[in-house]
């Protein structure tokens, strides 16, 4: 009878129809994997950070240093910017904050596989309605990395968006390097191996550099359009087309020396679009030695003039493109790049303020012998200024033409008479110095021996909507206002225990033995929330309450044809 009544309770059941809950036979399953996982795992020390619904990650940073030499508490400023812990503690000028919201480590050795990150730019789709990160790894020949949270709670993680970024053709450099093997998954697994080499010394960066994405008229987002890449390996500028082919946008510029010639790009970096589609780089160029034999270099700021109207190149010429000498061996009708500035010895970075009327550009101008400057430089942008007017002051100028921000220039506390500098640039004679970073920076991080044009080791900024400027530099992040040119504060790359409360700064100097130090190279604001800056080898996040600037789309000037 026992068996009977459980037969027929199984017959009832099978009768009912059950398909709307078939997903349950996999959701249940899944559901205990990942909540198991993320309990059975989880840190049990403050050096990481986690949630049931992300990742543990190391933490990079729980501080932000305050201003030592601010007037007034910067608490206030800070806690508009970043999530503060609440806590009685009083904090003055130079005290530290602890963060509730601190900055982890999303990416690092041995999983990260990166060799040598140079850029990051967020990129929106609009199909997924969301964005992602893209960072560039200028080693070897150059991959392109996306990182993406994803659409559910699970995090997708890193997957290879392009390879051999930079170097294909092996016209230019003499070769390729091979990039090493790697497994194209999310791989931020501890245990992960791959064959990249234990020491990667004597890397050769001829991958891809800046990356940043062209601006489309009347689109909803600044970050849908195609991709631009710096490819080191070719020393040119590039867009991807939807068909895969590489749009030469830069190949040649004009010549930062004051030789009146023109040259081809070298290491172009720090991509971006101006409201109205025109494209802005920086390079710095090898110029002829000085009379004591010294190799000396000339950093330069350049402008293309309506870059996002340049048509795609066709699929038939892309090959045959990476041989071009200029952009006009084709049959695009691209503008030569103008020269906008060319004040500095080295340009390290240059990035839009926040009411897009002007450029910030840092870098680095040497005196006598070692003595050298860290600077950013503010540069009005007018895109509506007339070209001849600039030539004439530039005639007029003439007889400064072999001057430069030098050592002896009277520099006020963040303003300065730039019209000593080199007049050869459009915006030359306008540029003012708005911050001195040379304090922030140990002398030996800034001697000839560690200024190597690809590897800078600070002046990669981005700007938020309240107009602050946040600069990479050897110790991690410096918060500038840029309405003041106000020193707000400092995110260190170190944990709370290790961070410079002597106010010592870290030095460049390495021993033989010594790990190399992991010195930020590129910041970014993303659309979800956080402030992403990457080193050489890791990629780090931190969550903001301020977003970036938000870029219009209405001013792009339109075809003409």
């Amino acid at each position: 009878t026992h068996t009977h009544n459980m037969k027929q309770l199984l017959s009832t059941i099978y009768s009912k129809d059950l398909s709307g809950f078939t997903w349950l036979i996999f959701f249940l399953p899944s559901l205990l994997y990942f909540t198991l996982t993320r309990t059975i795992y989880a840190p049990t020390h403050s050096s990481s950070s986690s949630s049931i619904f992300g990742s543990n990650y190391k933490i990079a940073s729980s501080i932000i240093l305050q201003s030592p030499s601010s007037s007034t508490n910067s608490r206030n400023t800070l806690e508009t910017l970043f999530y503060i812990q609440n806590t009685n503690e009083p904090s003055g000028p130079g005290g530290s904050i602890q963060l509730s919201k601190p900055l982890e480590i999303i990416l690092q050795p041995p999983s990260s596989t990166f060799h040598h990150l140079s850029s990051s730019t967020w990129v929106h789709d609009e199909e997924l309605g969301r964005g992602y990160l893209l960072v560039s790894d200028s080693g070897y020949s150059g991959r392109i990395w996306r990182w993406e949270v994803g659409g559910g709670p699970i995090t997708i993680g890193k997957t290879l968006h392009m390879e051999n970024s930079g170097c294909r053709s092996k016209i230019w450099r003499g070769d390729c390097p091979t990039n090493h093997h790697v497994t194209h998954r999310n791989d931020d697994d501890d245990n992960h191996t791959t064959t990249l080499p234990k020491k990667q010394e004597n890397i050769q960066n001829y991958g891809s550099g800046g990356i940043t994405t062209e601006i489309i008229k009347g689109s909803e987002n600044a970050h849908m359009g195609k991709l631009l890449v710096s490819e080191w390996g070719e020393r040119r500028i590039v867009r991807i087309e939807e068909d895969g082919s590489r749009t030469p946008m830069a190949i040649t510029v004009p010549s930062p020396c004051m030789s009146g010639d023109k040259e081809r790009l070298n290491t172009p970096n720090h991509l971006l679009y101006t409201p109205w589609g025109n494209l802005i780089f920086v390079d710095s160029l090898s110029c002829d030695a000085t009379d004591d034999g010294k190799a000396t270099t000339s950093g330069a700021v350049y402008r293309i003039q309506e870059a996002v109207n340049v048509p795609a190149l066709p699929v038939s010429l892309s090959r045959e493109a990476h041989s071009w000498n200029d952009t006009s061996s084709g049959e695009t009708e691209t503008k030569e790049p103008e020269l906008l500035y060319n004040g500095m010895d080295a340009v390290y970075g240059v990035t839009l303020s926040h009411d897009l009327t002007s450029l910030f550009v840092s870098g680095v101008v040497r005196g006598n012998g070692e003595d050298v400057r860290a600077l950013i430089v503010k540069l009005p942008l007018d895109d509506d200024d007339d070209d001849d007017e600039e030539k004439e002051e530039e005639e007029e100028s003439s007889d400064d033409a072999d001057k430069k921000i030098t050592m002896e220039d009277s520099i006020t506390e963040n303003t300065a008479d730039a019209s000593s500098s080199s007049p050869m640039g459009i915006l030359d004679s306008k540029s003012k110095v708005f911050y001195d970073v040379t304090p922030h920076i140990h002398p030996s991080c800034l001697s000839s021996n560690n200024q190597k044009e690809e590897t800078p080791l600070f002046g990669a900024m981005a700007v938020d909507s309240s107009g602050n400027i946040y600069m990479t530099y050897t110790d991690g992040v410096l918060i500038i206002d840029s309405l003041t040119g106000r020193h707000i504060g400092t995110i260190p790359f170190h944990s709370e225990d290790t961070h410079h409360d002597d106010g010592a700064l870290l030095t460049c100097t390495k021993e033989e033995d010594e790990e190399e130090k992991e010195i930020p190279t590129s910041i970014v604001f993303g659309e979800d929330g956080y402030l992403y800056v990457t080193t050489k080898h890791t990629l780090m996040r931190l969550k903001a309450r301020v977003k970036g600037v938000a870029m219009p789309t209405n001013l792009v000037v339109p075809s003409k044809k």
